[in-house]
């Protein structure tokens, strides 16, 4: 076995191997800096959503706040309007009497006038 010649294939070999963990380690380079800005990029877009989002919260609660206040100010008015309907059934009832009263006492003088 020539010495020599086995000394020489190993440090081929070694060479070998050395330029292709140089070059993985390039490409792990590339692949770590091309995800670092993905991540980048996904965590701009992710604030930007959030903020949308955290704006459109906060509009939904104004609005549902503004409709709860809209819809207590109706239940008022209807409270307000159905204590005014009873008092005008009431004073219906009233004036159908006074009515009826009248047209007794029409009916009756004339009839004692014939």
């Amino acid at each position: 076995m020539d010495v020599e010649r086995t000394i020489q294939f190993l440090l081929e070999q070694q060479a070998r191997f050395d330029a292709r963990q140089a070059e993985f380690a390039a490409r792990q380079a590339e692949a770590a800096a091309a995800f670092a800005a993905r991540q980048a990029e996904f965590e701009v877009r992710h604030a930007k959503f959030e903020a949308k989002f955290e704006e459109d919260i906060t509009r939904i609660n104004s609005v549902i706040v503004s409709i709860a206040t809209s819809q207590q100010r109706t239940n008022e008015i209807l409270v307000a309007l159905t204590e005014k309907h009873v008092e005008l059934a009431e004073a219906q009832r009233s004036t159908e009497h006074k009515l009826h009263a009248v047209i007794s006492a029409l009916e009756r003088h004339i009839a004692n006038h014939q």
